[in-house]
C-alpha cells in the first residue's frame, strides 16, 4: 500500500485470498506446531491458522529459505510503469516464491533504500526504518541508519515497523491489515504472508519458539501490506496465489536451487 504520514488515514480494502494448491499442503490447527515440508531445493513451506486470545483469528503461509540451496533476489517492476503485480514481476521465473516488498510513494516509486544484485535502485535511505540486507548467504535486519555503504550488500529493502528485534516484540501501533514480513537469521530467511492480522498478534507468531507454535524469528521486518500484500508460488508440487489489490514497485523473489 502507499505509505503516508501518520496524520493521514489510509483506507485498507478487503483482500481477496485465492489459494490454489496442487500436491501437498499442511494446515495447522490452534494446537498443532507449525510443520515445514520441503517443496523445492532450499525451500520449505508451512500453512497455518492462528487464534490469538486478544484479537481475531488469521491464517497464512510461511516459506523457509535456506540460502545455501536457494537464491533470494529483489526484482523491480519492469516496463513503462513503476509498478506491476507480483505475478507480472515473477513471470520470468519458471519456479518461484515471490511476495511484495517496498512501500511506495504517490508516484509509485519505491521508498527507502533498495538494492538488487548489487545495483542501487533507490538511494533515499530512511535511517529510522528497518532494512533487510543480504550479503552472500548472510541475511540480517538492521536499522537503516547503520547501512554506511548500500552497495556492500547484494540486496537491500527497507520497511517498517521492525516486528521482532533480538527475539523481542517492540511496542507496536495497534493496526489490523493483511501483512507481508521477512525474518532473517544468518543463512536462513523466512517469508510470511497472512490475512488480516493485528500487529502484535502477528509479531507473536513470528517471535515465539517452535514449541509454542511460532516461527522463532530473531529479527523480523514488516514489508508493505494491505492491498499490496501478494504471493505467487509456482513450484512442481505447490501452487499458491494471493493476488492483492494493485501493482507494487518490486518483489522479493526466492528461486529454488543454486546456479
Amino acid at each position: 500500500m502507499r505509505f503516508t504520514l501518520p496524520s493521514r488515514t489510509v483506507r485498507l480494502e478487503t483482500l481477496l485470498l485465492c489459494v490454489m494448491v496442487s500436491g501437498w499442503a499442511a494446515v495447522s490447527s490452534a494446537q498443532d506446531a507449525l510443520r515445514f515440508v520441503a517443496v523445492a531445493p532450499g525451500i520449505s513451506h508451512a500453512s497455518f491458522d492462528v487464534y490469538p486470545p486478544d484479537s481475531d483469528a488469521f491464517s497464512g503461509h510461511a516459506f523457509r529459505i535456506d540460502l545455501g540451496d536457494a537464491e533470494l533476489r529483489l526484482v523491480p517492476a519492469g516496463g513503462p510503469s513503476p509498478r506491476q503485480t507480483v505475478a507480472q514481476i515473477a513471470s520470468q521465473f519458471p519456479a518461484v516464491v515471490a511476495v511484495n516488498a517496498s512501500f511506495f510513494d504517490t508516484d509509485g516509486r519505491a521508498m527507502g533504500l533498495s538494492v538488487s544484485d548489487g545495483r542501487l535502485l533507490t538511494a533515499a535511505k530512511r535511517p529510522s526504518w528497518g532494512a533487510f540486507t543480504l550479503s552472500g548467504t548472510d541475511a540480517r535486519i538492521v536499522l537503516g541508519s547503520v547501512i554506511a555503504d548500500p552497495l556492500a550488500h547484494q540486496l537491500v529493502v527497507q520497511g517498517l515497523p521492525r516486528l521482532v528485534v533480538g527475539g523481542r516484540i517492540p511496542g507496536l501501533k495497534p493496526q489490523v491489515a493483511e501483512r507481508t514480513a521477512v525474518c532473517a537469521a544468518g543463512n536462513r530467511v523466512v517469508i510470511v504472508v497472512v490475512t488480516k492480522a493485528e500487529s502484535t498478534a502477528f509479531a507473536r507468531l513470528l517471535a515465539e519458539p517452535a514449541e509454542k507454535n511460532g516461527l522463532a524469528c530473531p529479527d523480523a521486518l514488516n514489508l508493505d501490506g494491505g492491498p499490496s500484500t501478494q504471493l505467487v508460488v509456482r513450484l512442481p508440487g505447490l501452487s499458491l496465489s494471493v493476488p492483492g489489490g494493485w501493482g507494487v514497485p518490486n518483489a522479493l523473489v526466492a528461486i529454488p536451487g543454486k546456479k
